[in-house]
């Protein structure tokens, strides 16, 4: 969890299979007029688990539910993009009376024929392999990820026309991948069952659906905008820029948080993900492999630390892998 800033609570939730690491600049931008929280949902980032395989986005928002109350927030704006902003519809749709205000951003509608037809292809089995070999499909994933969407389905009709992501930030992505690891479809999962234009019109709170045309869901949040939605429930262009849309982003929740006030307890914000606390390996006296387009420097680092630390499990060996690459 990230904590900072001051004024009426508001609470970010990211994507999957991400964390609130990714959502701490924007929170910084919004941390001089709101007490933001970046949380991770359980099972990413430094978040444990649910302890059992959740059925749907009710098990999350329960969680979340005793997380505010031990937070001792009233009435909090809630933020979420993707799986963030279904968990954030499912949490106002079960606790209408907790929320202030909800802001949804990468917030869509899929049809019932084509989620059926997404989950069948966009889960692939990530569990750790002894060899590394599932490396090979997180690099698919996030290579795909910026070219087509949903990534799985390579024909013109899903192509995003849009130019590669740089190898850094595939990078940077597939490493959320390997931090959620064998149960990184969960919430994702979940996520993509609720995502309804339905349950976004049944809710009852204040509700902005940020509208950008930059996402690569643009498609489905236009679907969701389709949707005859009630008084409560907004949506606002955004600009195409990420820079532009966050700054828009930023004044409308402002405007929206005038004269709110919402307590919370004074909570010291958590470590940073630190591996090292957790097992004991060694790194080997080498260079690290430099993130390469075709993804191999995985595979290749993965053999590396498998033959430095010869007792270690497939999962063990993921960690270690992170570790190396989270060291400057």
């Amino acid at each position: 969890m990230h904590l900072m800033g001051k004024g009426p609570a508001l609470v970010l939730m990211h994507p999957s299979p991400h964390t609130s690491e990714l959502l701490v600049p924007l929170a910084e931008e919004l941390s001089a007029h709101f007490t933001t929280i970046c949380i991770d949902t359980p099972g990413y980032g430094k978040s444990d688990d649910l302890g059992f395989k959740p059925n749907s986005l009710e098990d999350y928002t329960e969680f979340l539910h005793e997380a505010f109350v031990q937070l001792n927030l009233v009435q909090p704006f809630l933020y979420g993009s993707a799986t963030g902003a279904q968990l954030a519809v499912r949490y106002a749709l079960n606790y209408p009376d907790h929320v202030s205000h909800v802001f949804l951003d990468n917030s869509a509608h899929f049809g019932d024929d084509l989620r059926a037809k997404i989950l069948e292809s966009y889960f692939p089995d990530l569990t750790p392999q002894l060899d590394g070999s599932h490396l090979t499909t997180v690099w698919q994933i996030v290579s795909q990820i910026g070219l087509y969407f949903p990534w799985c389905f390579t024909t013109p009709e899903y192509a995003l026309n849009r130019p590669q992501m740089p190898k850094e930030l595939r990078h940077y992505i597939a490493k959320d991948f390997l931090i959620a690891g064998a149960k990184y479809d969960h919430a994702y999962r979940a996520a993509f069952l609720h995502e309804k234009g339905e349950f976004v019109q049944a809710l009852k709170v204040p509700t902005t659906i940020y509208n950008w045309k930059g996402s690569i869901i643009t498609k489905y949040i236009d679907d969701l905008l389709k949707f005859n939605m009630p008084t409560n429930v907004e949506s606002i262009q955004l600009p195409v820029s990420k820079e532009e849309r966050n700054e828009k982003m930023v004044q409308n929740m402002i405007a929206k948080s005038t004269g709110a006030f919402s307590d919370i307890k004074n909570v010291e914000d958590s470590e940073r993900y630190d591996l090292q606390q957790k097992m004991e390996y060694e790194f080997p006296d080498v260079p690290r492999p430099s993130i390469s387009e075709d993804g191999m420097y995985l595979r290749d680092a993965w053999n590396i630390l498998a033959k430095s630390n010869p007792k270690l499990n497939p999962e063990e060996i993921q960690r270690c892998l992170l570790d190396w690459y989270q060291r400057s």
